[in-house]
């Protein structure tokens, strides 16, 4: 039978039901992953920022490239979080130090898969970063500067939009890695394409339902991002259970 058909597709609604489940079921626990999560991750992140002690070209380009490696090195603080989330939606015995699993088992492949992703996301978003360095903005409202502004935001929403769906094809990767830890990367790639043929879109419909919930978190000024955070990482950990089930009765 061909593999891209699909014998029993959850509803996209259906998926992010059983989350809400997941979630309710457990009420305390993924609010601590989460706030440790973003606690290093924004700390880390903050101490990079402070390096930037010029606005010389020179020096942004290297806050660039630095900030990409730490971003890559944070790839294992993300891979363990998706294994939490995945072993919580599964039931199965989904403690706190599955945040992290990464640095114990393959690190080297999570980091190898972080550079790739991380990796897109910078090549995509150099058109935005090159012209905001030559062509900085302001706060003078003058027709220059609002130019500037323009295609400068221009840019850079085109890079992310870009980057955002070339990295579809790898939103399995972390969580294949997370299940096999003696795969090696490559083949995992392989399994992740595998895994989005036919769901690629069922994807990005999935995370355009989730837009409404992303809003909400941001009209909380962020507080409410240790509820939704939970939420929406364990419907990603269901929407990846789904295709597995889905491919393996195909």
């Amino acid at each position: 039978m061909n593999d891209t058909v699909s014998i029993s597709k959850t509803r996209l609604s259906d998926i992010r039901g059983l989350a809400r489940e997941t979630v309710l079921n457990n009420p305390y626990a993924p609010v601590l992953v989460t706030l440790v999560f973003y606690v290093f991750k924004f700390g880390v992140s903050a101490c990079v920022g402070s390096m930037l002690i010029s606005e010389a070209i020179w020096a942004q380009v290297i806050l660039k490239i630095i900030s990409f490696v730490v971003n890559v090195m944070l790839g294992l603080m993300v891979a363990g979080r998706i294994r939490y989330f995945t072993l919580l939606s599964e039931n199965e015995n989904a403690t706190f130090a599955s945040l992290f699993s990464a640095f114990r088992k393959g690190p080297d492949r999570i980091i190898k898969a972080s550079f790739i992703l991380q990796g897109i996301y910078f090549l995509c978003s150099l058109p935005g970063f090159v012209y905001s360095v030559f062509y900085p903005v302001t706060t003078e409202f003058t027709p220059e500067n609002n130019m500037h502004m323009t295609v400068a935001f221009s840019l850079i929403a085109a890079g992310y939009l870009a980057a955002f769906l070339i990295s579809v094809s790898f939103m399995p990767l972390y969580y294949i890695l997370g299940d096999y830890v003696n795969m090696p990367l490559s083949k995992a790639i392989r399994m992740s394409f595998w895994l989005m043929k036919g769901n690629y879109m069922r994807y990005v419909g999935l995370c355009i339902s989730l837009l409404p919930v992303l809003f909400l978190g941001i009209l909380s000024l962020g507080i409410a991002f240790l509820w939704i955070s939970p939420l929406i990482q364990s419907t990603y950990a269901h929407f990846y259970l789904d295709i597995v089930k889905q491919k393996q009765q195909a």
